[in-house]
């Protein structure tokens, strides 16, 4: 069993390959739920049609598989709809904001 905060940690680890900023600084996570039954992720995509959604939830899991989760789902959201606000300071840097 891992924690809503080092699920969040492991969720960093996953990059945006078309900007190059990890998930969770570029507000793409919606909701962590961590629990005895494991950890839920639900996950929002820069856009409604994202390219990269299968390949972005699937590293997801992998990644917290990989800090400890034994049970892990990832879910990708229609809505809400991800805008600039949700992007961290960091994020805003980066990408010269």
């Amino acid at each position: 069993m891992i924690t809503q905060t080092q699920a969040i940690e492991a969720l960093r680890g996953v990059i945006d390959p078309d900007v190059g900023i990890n998930i969770v600084d570029l507000g793409m996570v919606e909701r962590v739920v961590a629990d005895e039954d494991g950890v839920r992720v639900a996950l929002i995509m820069t856009t409604p049609a994202c390219p990269q959604s299968g390949y972005l939830r699937d590293e997801s899991l992998h990644l917290l598989r990989q800090a400890g989760a034994v049970m892990a789902t990832v879910e990708v959201l229609d809505a809400p709809l991800w805008s600039p606000e949700r992007l961290s300071p960091a994020a805003r840097q980066s990408l010269g904001w």
